[in-house]
């Protein structure tokens, strides 16, 4: 925070010309941006979650929504919002809670999905997937036709899961008010440059969570197992939940 307050006291009158970011701050931000995206957190378990038990276009939907979640911390850091809420004890706190509690409720439906799935294992012979796994391997049982293509409400829901995810951590607001400043130029309009820094940053995005979502959906079929996805799902629910419960507990400060 206070980077960015020292831009801003020294950012430039609008009538002057200025430069922008400069090509060694560019070169410099790209691999430490993408190093940032790459971090494991709650829009990396997501996607990999979707992309394992619902599969690719589900995946890369949720990407998408985690790619316009950038966006809309862009949009709010060029207005000033961020910094209002940074600054506010009462409004991180209300994006603080409201992001924890999706996050936990992310977590509470994959464990209720989990106990669907440990009934219906319960029901199957155990050795059920063994006996599909020789019949597949020895052509005596035809491999699953492909998926149908996603409906647009489909669509929506996975999309909506990965924006929303993004959108409401606070962790993300202060990113943009401690990390992006630190590559901007104090002598130009900061709104620009905002808007710049967080273009990459949401192209880096896609362009890690696609492929991800991809390669993961590729290899689903090797994780089509019941008991696995009964593990997976239990596994994420509690991972949800913890990181629900670690964003209760951040400070704004």
């Amino acid at each position: 925070m206070a980077h960015l307050t020292a831009l801003m006291r020294h950012a430039a009158p609008q009538g002057r010309k200025t430069h922008m970011i400069s090509l060694e701050n560019l070169l410099l931000f790209v691999p430490m941006a993408a190093l940032l995206v790459m971090l494991p957190g709650p829009d990396f378990a997501l996607i990999a979650k979707i992309s394992l038990l619902n599969g690719r276009p589900q995946g890369q939907a949720a990407a998408c929504g985690v790619a316009l979640g950038i966006g809309v911390h862009t949009t709010a850091a060029m207005l000033g919002i961020s910094a209002i809420i940074a600054q506010s004890v009462l409004w991180f706190s209300i994006l603080k809670y409201v992001g924890a509690a999706y996050l936990i409720w992310l977590g509470i439906q994959a464990l209720r999905h989990g106990r669907q799935a440990s009934a219906a294992v319960v029901r199957v012979a155990p050795q059920a997937d063994d006996l599909k796994e020789h019949a597949l391997a020895h052509g005596l049982m035809k491999k699953p036709a492909a998926a149908p293509r996603l409906t647009g409400r489909q669509w929506w829901s996975f999309f909506r899961q990965g924006f929303l995810t993004n959108a409401l951590n606070p962790k993300a607001v202060i990113i943009f008010l401690t990390f992006l400043p630190q590559f901007m130029n104090p002598h130009a309009p900061l709104g620009p440059q905002f808007l710049e820094l967080g273009g990459i940053l949401s192209a880096l995005c896609l362009l890690w969570y696609v492929p991800l979502a991809y390669i993961l959906g590729r290899v689903r079929h090797i994780f089509e197992n019941s008991r696995f996805q009964l593990w997976l799902q239990r596994f994420t629910g509690f991972i949800f939940i913890a990181f629900g419960l670690k964003l209760a507990a951040a400070q704004s400060r």
